[in-house]
């Protein structure tokens, strides 16, 4: 019997197009599946791109939420349009449901319509929103411990949706109308013209955007190189930065020509257009992963409160460039005084990059106040990025390697394919040592956790007696906390601890007893697991540094 799956994902035009390696590892899962998608009828055009889809369904989920905010149509009325609307796709019997929209509206949707399977955000007994999947937990808890992720939200979606398979590239189709209208606007009267670089100047969020003179200046810079010419894109919002951009390219005499499409396309032209480029040179925008889908090369300027690791251009082919600052990437609630990140990136290595990017020149070199990575594929089938140039903290790179080892296998039950640390991690005495310490706080836990779950089972209940061991177990809890955030061998597995304790998504006080019991018990496992492994790598490690033993040679006997 063919499987059904229902995605949910009404945000973004850059998540939508992140979707399509998890509808793939779908079909690898189930190779007959029947895929729909529900987003946003804004992003119904993008949706079409995709390939693998039974059906796009869409509806004006931003109206409805705007609705909901200013209470313009009484709440009845507005549940009474949703679950009218909805009903069809409950009465389809879906297999499985996943949900990537991170809000309590559409958990409440994915709910409503129902499936045996369901991933994501979700409603819970009381209507407030839980996790389901320990992929899409970790992606929810993403920012809390995002300097040791190297998850790339493509890898997250589909290993949340689907499960581990053979790594897939972001592919979007190039309508046939969107590639004739690129061929005629790309015309130039210079036939000398042999390579396009697209560029775009701004991006949703000033904080993620290089600033703009900086563009007009690399570009002016490349114009001196034959066969160069430019077309940038952009929306009309980003009319302004272009400009400022464009004045600068004529003032610092830059010959090329330039094609401007900003706010001239349509998304099928967009698309057409990137696609006829050999190289887009981009902040961090929903075009960087269109031109990535057509397969033409990105560089991204990832300044901000941009990771790449989380976002960057996914699979090989494509670059990155971080500014090498304490502070980068900044925090998603930070307000940025200097936006000092924007200043670190150096005009002529951009230049170089981008020639090196489109065929002209050999890898150039770097200062010291960048970073530069190169996209590729892992041997789990992950997007992955190689560090090429600059430097990073060895203490962050190290356990960012663990970390990735150790959730690929947690959340997979099967080894990684990746090649072990070589390495010993540079805390690991003082982190064996705090480990060796926790053991005993996280055993008192796990047993309180127990004791409390029995009396649930008591009768008569003893009200009083369960509220005082609650609270007692509160507190020891949060005396632990500061302290187990505060390594880097045991924050994150915190992390992933305090997500089960308020994923309460069950119903009556001795299962909610149980299901704290067993996020208590399951941190110590994981604690021990890490420890475990710290041990090992740390005594293989010493064992190939050990010098081999003299063996006496034959002439010697």
């Amino acid at each position: 019997m063919t499987k059904q799956v229902l995605i949910i994902n009404v945000t973004r035009m850059g998540d939508l197009i992140q979707t399509g390696p998890l509808l793939s590892r779908l079909r690898e899962e189930w190779p007959d599946v029947a895929i729909d998608l529900v987003v946003d009828r804004s992003f119904a055009p993008t949706a079409s791109l995709l390939t693998g889809l039974r059906q796009v369904i869409s509806c004006d989920f931003t109206r409805l939420l705007d609705d909901c905010r200013t209470q313009s149509r009484s709440l009845v009325a507005l549940m009474s349009e949703m679950t009218g609307w909805a009903k069809p796709l409950r009465d389809a019997g879906y297999d499985r449901i996943v949900n990537l929209t991170f809000n309590r509206q559409t958990g409440l949707l994915a709910s409503y319509i129902g499936a045996s399977d369901l991933r994501g955000i979700i409603a819970g007994p009381d209507g407030g929103p839980t996790v389901q999947n320990s992929w899409l937990s970790y992606f929810t808890d993403l920012h809390r411990h995002r300097r040791f992720n190297r998850f790339n939200l493509v890898d997250l979606y589909a290993m949340g949706g689907s499960g581990p398979g053979s790594f897939s590239p972001l592919s979007v189709t190039v309508p046939i109308d969107g590639k004739a209208w690129a061929e005629g606007f790309l015309r130039s009267p210079d036939r000398a013209v042999r390579q396009w670089i697209a560029v775009q100047v701004g991006a949703s969020d000033v904080m993620k955007a290089w600033r703009p003179e900086y563009f007009g200046r690399t570009m002016a810079r490349l114009s001196h190189h034959p066969g160069v010419g430019f077309v940038l894109i952009g929306t009309v919002a980003e009319a302004e930065a272009i400009e400022q951009a464009k004045q600068t390219y004529r003032a610092d005499g830059g010959t090329a020509p330039i094609l401007d499409a900003s706010g001239k396309t349509t998304l099928n032209q967009l698309v057409g257009l990137l696609s006829r480029c050999q190289l887009l040179l981009t902040n961090d925008t929903g075009p960087m992963h269109l031109a990535v889908g057509v397969g033409t090369s990105v560089i991204d300027l990832s300044v901000g409160h941009v990771d790449h690791n989380e976002t960057g251009p996914y699979g090989p082919g494509h670059w990155v460039i971080q500014p090498d600052l304490a502070c980068s990437p900044c925090g998603f609630d930070q307000i940025c005084a200097h936006h000092a990140c924007k200043d670190r990136l150096v005009l002529e290595e951009i230049v170089n990059l981008c020639l090196h990017a489109i065929g002209l020149a050999p890898f150039p070199s770097w200062s010291a106040g960048v970073r530069v990575y190169q996209s590729g594929a892992d041997a789990d089938g992950l997007g992955s990025f190689i560090l090429r140039a600059g430097h990073v903290d060895a203490s962050a790179a190290w356990y960012a390697d663990f970390w990735r080892r150790f959730w690929y296998e947690d959340f997979t039950g099967t080894p990684s394919q990746l090649a072990p640390v070589s390495e010993p991690a540079p805390d690991r005495d003082q982190s064996l040592s705090w480990m060796k310490e926790a053991v005993q706080p996280l055993r008192q836990l796990e047993q309180h956790a127990r004791y409390i779950a029995a009396l649930t089972r008591r009768h008569p209940l003893p009200v009083s007696v369960l509220q005082r061991e609650q609270a007692l177990l509160r507190q020891e809890r949060e005396q632990l906390l500061p302290r187990m955030m505060a390594h880097s061998v045991t924050g994150p597995s915190t992390v992933a601890m305090i997500r089960d304790i308020h994923n309460d998504d069950v119903v009556g006080l001795t299962m909610l007893a149980d299901r704290h019991m067993q996020a208590y018990r399951r941190w110590q496992q994981r604690i021990a697991r890490a420890g475990s492994l710290l041990s090992t790598t740390s005594a293989q490690i010493e064992t190939q540094r050990r010098p081999l033993p003299m063996v006496p040679s034959a002439a010697a006997g």
